[in-house]
């Protein structure tokens, strides 16, 4: 018997723009523009055309596009080959591959 496989939630489009809050859970794909603070509860994806400007909490977070402001990743971040991460994060894991860029601080703490 197979795993019952995770639905995505959530899709925010690239032409789209949010300035505020979002709360959120499950899997979660943001390709478009938010100036704020995203709480979501579960994987947290963000695309390529994604610009994300502010406070990001998720249980896992991936991204691809581009994203400044402040990350905490409950147990796991990545930045992708296309991935830009300005400010801070705060992960058990931090995962960087190649071609992804972050400037900032980054502190490792246990899950």
């Amino acid at each position: 018997m197979k795993p019952a496989q995770e639905e995505m939630n959530v899709f925010w489009g690239k032409d789209s723009l949010l300035k505020g809050q979002i709360n959120s859970e499950g899997i979660f794909r943001l390709d478009g523009k938010v100036e704020g603070e995203i709480y979501h509860t579960g994987t947290l994806i963000i695309g390529e055309t994604a610009v994300i400007k502010g406070k990001v909490e998720a249980t896992t977070l991936i991204l691809n596009g581009s994203l400044e402001g402040e990350v905490t990743a409950k147990e796991r971040m990545e930045i992708h080959a296309r991935g830009r991460l300005f400010g801070t994060v705060f992960a058990p894991v931090f995962v960087i591959q190649d071609g992804g860029i972050f400037e900032g601080n980054c502190k490792m703490m246990a899950k």
